[in-house]
């Protein structure tokens, strides 16, 4: 009966040994889960960050192309206007 204990203490030794390294070792992977939950928040940050600037400078350029668009039509009457008068000009002196 002595030597039953002893195996059975020897194995209960054992599986405490074996489960308390599969619980370091558990710990040691969540821990690195945990930093790369971190470095991922923090790129995302970043990247939302970049967005926010993406978007204004994408606001800024429809604003240019708006006022590009209104000189070009303004640029265009110009010239119409010239072309009638200039047109106007010559039948008055035709005439």
């Amino acid at each position: 009966m002595k030597n039953s204990y002893k195996k059975d203490k020897t194995k209960s030794i054992k599986i405490e040994k074996d489960l308390t390294e599969i619980l370091t070792d558990i710990n040691q992977k969540l821990d690195c889960l945990q930093k790369d939950v971190t470095e991922i928040k923090i790129e995302l940050t970043t990247e939302k960050a970049d967005r926010e600037v993406l978007k204004g400078e994408i606001n800024a350029l429809k604003e240019d192309i708006k006022e590009i668009n209104n000189s070009q039509n303004n640029k265009i009457w110009a010239l119409i206007w010239i072309l009638i008068w200039t047109l106007i000009g010559i039948l008055i002196r035709v005439c």
